[in-house]
């Protein structure tokens, strides 16, 4: 080896020493991103880079833990293995804004909503430790990959990577200052495997993926809504006899009452059933302002009120009120106004005189005076009915003597 080799050599090592390695760009990357997205605590305690080649990725992670399919920006897939207790705590700070005591037993099952909770952690996370480092072929390896799906276990995590060379990264996290400690796992495809280097102006135009806040990340997770045209009663006999070819009658307007429900079978809009491109489309109602679902549910059943809601008053069951008798009676004169107090003296209240009022129609017999009676009959005997003979009362006898009563005391 030359002179001019050995000091290529040396200078070579010493601009190793002082740049960003991977396991630097880890620590750095990981507490920098917890803090600017979540104002959170988290410290690399320890991290290791070993090699794996082999067909079997599945022994390398742990099953009560996080896993989880990484995409990369050249069709590559990566993973990572995150366990409960860095999980729990990033849905606490999401959630509450701080951290409590972490529990003891941490082995409940991950959901989609843990994965997608974690998920801007794992993009920044990356596209910062891809624009940390340094070295080329360190470049190469840590590249922007993003979330892409959770795997439901080993297995079938263990499938979605493709067997070859792998860069695995080991880390300690000591969360918020002491309060828990989690182990995370990186797996990485080799340079060889993950295929080409990016160009150098295609790497350095990447940009970190954009925040995602916790309404879009829950708003990302998959909803499973049914689409139910009608409902069909059968007996147990001829549904369990159901066949392929069987038709079954639906009402004529099952597609303009199509009723969108949950999987647990809760109602929660109603549309029309159609089509747009050949694709089956539903369109929805819209809902009716001013009006809430439970004030629509009450309004049902009643029957059409009136003219001011489309229908008459013979429609509604009640009388017509048009033809009431009165509409010809005279018009009655109009009396003084008098004020009333405790002190007043009605015979200084009345006024002095009074309205006239119409005069009354005759009775019966005009001219006739009011003492002008028709003469009454005579009441002699001649003129009284005669009464029948009253019969004979019968001998009643003797009647016996009475004890004496005793004496009672009157008031």
């Amino acid at each position: 080896m030359s002179v001019l080799q050995r000091k290529a050599q040396a200078g070579k090592q010493e601009h190793q020493a002082r740049s960003v390695t991977v396991p630097k760009a880890v620590r750095l990357s990981m507490a920098k991103v917890a803090d600017d997205l979540f104002d959170m605590a988290l410290a690399v305690i320890a991290v290791s880079q070993d090699s794996f080649e082999g067909d079997s990725l599945q022994e390398l992670v742990e099953e009560d833990t996080m896993l989880i399919l990484l995409d990369g920006p050249d069709g590559s897939t990566a993973g990572i293995s995150i366990g409960m207790g860095l999980v729990q705590a990033l849905i606490q700070q999401q959630t509450t804004g701080r951290i409590m005591k972490l529990p003891d037993d941490l082995t409940r099952k991950p959901t989609s909503t843990d994965a997608a909770l974690c998920a801007p952690l794992i993009d920044r996370f990356f596209a910062r430790c891809h624009d940390t480092v340094e070295m080329p072929e360190d470049k190469r390896r840590i590249r922007p990959y993003r979330f892409g799906a959770r795997a439901e276990n080993r297995r079938l995590f263990d499938l979605a990577l493709e067997g070859g060379a792998y860069t695995v990264l080991r880390l300690t996290l000591d969360i918020a200052g002491g309060i828990g400690q989690a182990p995370v796992i990186v797996l990485i495809p080799e340079p060889d495997a993950a295929g080409e280097p990016l160009p150098a102006h295609e790497s350095d135009a990447i940009e970190p993926p954009a925040l995602r806040t916790l309404e879009k990340s829950v708003m990302e997770l998959p909803a499973d809504l049914t689409a139910v045209l009608t409902r069909i009663r059968l007996p147990l006999s001829k549904a369990s006899a159901l066949a392929a070819g069987d038709t079954l009658k639906i009402p004529a307007d099952a597609f303009d009452s199509v009723s969108l429900v949950t999987g647990q079978g809760d109602v929660i809009a109603k549309g029309a059933m159609g089509q747009i491109d050949g694709y089956r489309a539903l369109q929805l109602e819209q809902p009716t302002p001013g009006k809430s679902a439970r004030q629509k549910l009450d309004m049902e059943g009643l029957p059409d009120a009136g003219p001011a809601m489309g229908g008459g008053a013979a429609d509604a069951g009640l009388p017509d009120m048009s033809a009431l008798p009165g509409d010809d009676l005279p018009d009655l004169p109009d009396l003084p106004d008098i004020e009333l107090s405790p002190e007043t003296d009605f015979s200084e209240a009345m006024p002095e005189s009074l309205p006239d009022l119409p005069d009354l129609p005759d009775l019966p017999g005009e001219g006739a005076e009011p003492g002008d009676l028709p003469d009454l009959p005579d009441l002699d005997g001649d003129g009284l009915p005669e009464l029948p003979d009253l019969d004979d009362l019968p001998d009643l006898g003797d009647l016996p003597d009475l004890e004496d009563l005793p004496k009672m005391n009157t008031a």
